[in-house]
């Protein structure tokens, strides 16, 4: 698909605290401390001015991309042991986890479908939910949190689970297997806050795409591999220097980009359908694991949400990086920026199709970015989905990106943004 792609860099000159950042054209732990490094103005004159747009489309070259099969099981030379054949029935196994004794009911209104609550919670408390659902219906549940730290778990009345609180999955979306109660639990695991827990099951016979099925659980957990991050961001606007404008301390709001932060909330807007946008903060890193989780919000389509990293200096007068991005449809994308006029790109893995990444509207997904020298590997919700090696570029600058597709004003929120600096 040609689109038509337009970048906008948006300078940010230091002040005292200095504040490096440009714009170029176009899942759970408990909370922790966040360390910042001690910041040095670059420069306190004015900035040259940088390329913004390109009438033509991006010149896209194709490499090799090692794609992630599953993994296959090698065959035994050992034949398994022959199981003797038995005339008696076999013995059911009963349920390994029993449902709460005391729940709150949750009931739709009439004709309704879904139904959002909203409260606080304290550190360390559970609350339990009911409700009832009949076999063959979806149903998707969602919880939010200030800094993502309230998990769910999903546990029929029969006491089959669905979600351990412990696996720290905020959403999940299936087929049930039964007519009967579903319990929904929602675990604080960090201090006390707010939650707002949002379940959705469409009427029998609707049509629910295949991509809103739950993808199988990542393994990948990078607070166990890697420990304590490096930085930690809830995005709820206590980092939110990060990312304004130093000169005016506003947030960018250009023609084709604006970043917000509304009741703790942190968004990025495409304002311009067609044309992709990202935007830098200050921190300048090499070998790193960076992880987002979004939000996809009112989204269509390949409406895409992302990361870029490996960005130039500030004030350097050029548009280059690697940006990983997924789409409202349910694939990833990752592509080499190499020039701003003309606008060249190379396609390190070009649209693919994942059945990691929830697809849909108001959808969580958690993005992550392993960057060891060439090396880089793309995960989404603890799933490793793709591995590329470039050399092109090794250090720079991380930040957003946004690519509206089909929606015009496509708005995503960033709900936590951590990561681990790898040098040693």
């Amino acid at each position: 698909m040609n689109k038509k792609i337009i970048f906008t860099c948006i300078l940010l000159i230091m002040l005292a605290f200095a504040a490096t950042s440009c714009k170029l054209p176009a899942s759970g732990a408990p909370t922790f401390a966040v360390t910042q490094a001690t910041l040095v103005p670059t420069s306190t004159q004015g900035v040259a001015a940088e390329p913004t747009n390109t009438s033509a489309p991006p010149t896209a070259v194709m490499v090799t991309v090692t794609s992630m099969a599953p993994t296959s099981v090698p065959p035994t030379a050992i034949p398994p042991t022959t199981v003797p054949p038995t005339t008696m029935p076999p013995t059911a196994i009963p349920p390994t986890v029993a449902p709460p004794t005391s729940a709150s009911r949750i009931q739709f209104v009439a004709g309704g479908t879904s139904a959002v609550l909203q409260g606080n919670i304290d550190s360390g408390y559970t609350l339990n939910f009911v409700l009832a659902a009949s076999a063959t219906q979806t149903m998707n549940v969602k919880v939010w949190s200030p800094n993502a730290d309230v998990y769910l778990g999903v546990i029929g009345a029969n006491g089959q689970e669905f979600l351990n609180p412990a696996s720290h999955d905020t959403l999940w979306s299936g087929v049930l297997p039964l007519t009967q109660d579903y319990y929904l639990s929602l675990t604080a695991s960090g201090g006390t806050t707010s939650y707002s827990l949002s379940v959705e099951i469409p009427p029998l016979g609707a049509v629910v795409p295949t991509a809103n099925v739950t993808p199988v659980p990542g393994t990948f957990d990078p607070f166990v591999t890697y420990g304590t991050p490096t930085f930690d961001d809830p995005m709820t606007g206590g980092n939110i220097t990060d990312w304004v404008i130093p000169t005016t301390g506003l947030l960018p709001n250009t023609q084709y980009i604006k970043i917000s932060e509304s009741d703790a909330k942190f968004y990025v807007t495409g304002k311009m359908k067609s044309f992709s946008t990202w935007y830098f903060q200050w921190r300048s890193l090499t070998d790193i694991y960076l992880q987002s989780t979004f939000d996809s919000g009112n989204c269509a389509g390949r409406d895409a949400y992302g990361m870029i990293i490996r960005g130039p200096q500030h004030q350097a007068g050029v548009s280059f990086g690697y940006v990983v991005s997924f789409s409202c449809d349910g694939q990833f994308w990752v592509f080499r920026l190499d020039g701003a006029n003309p606008f060249t790109t190379v396609n390190l893995v070009n649209w693919t199709k994942s059945n990691s990444i929830l697809a849909g509207a108001n959808r969580q997904n958690v993005m992550g970015i392993q960057a060891i020298g060439d090396t880089l590997t793309i995960y989404a919700n603890g799933n490793q989905i793709a591995q590329v090696k470039d050399s092109k570029y090794t250090f720079g600058r991380y930040g957003v990106f946004v690519s509206p597709d089909v929606t015009a004003n496509y708005t995503y929120r960033v709900v936590r943004m951590t990561y681990w600096d790898l040098v040693k």
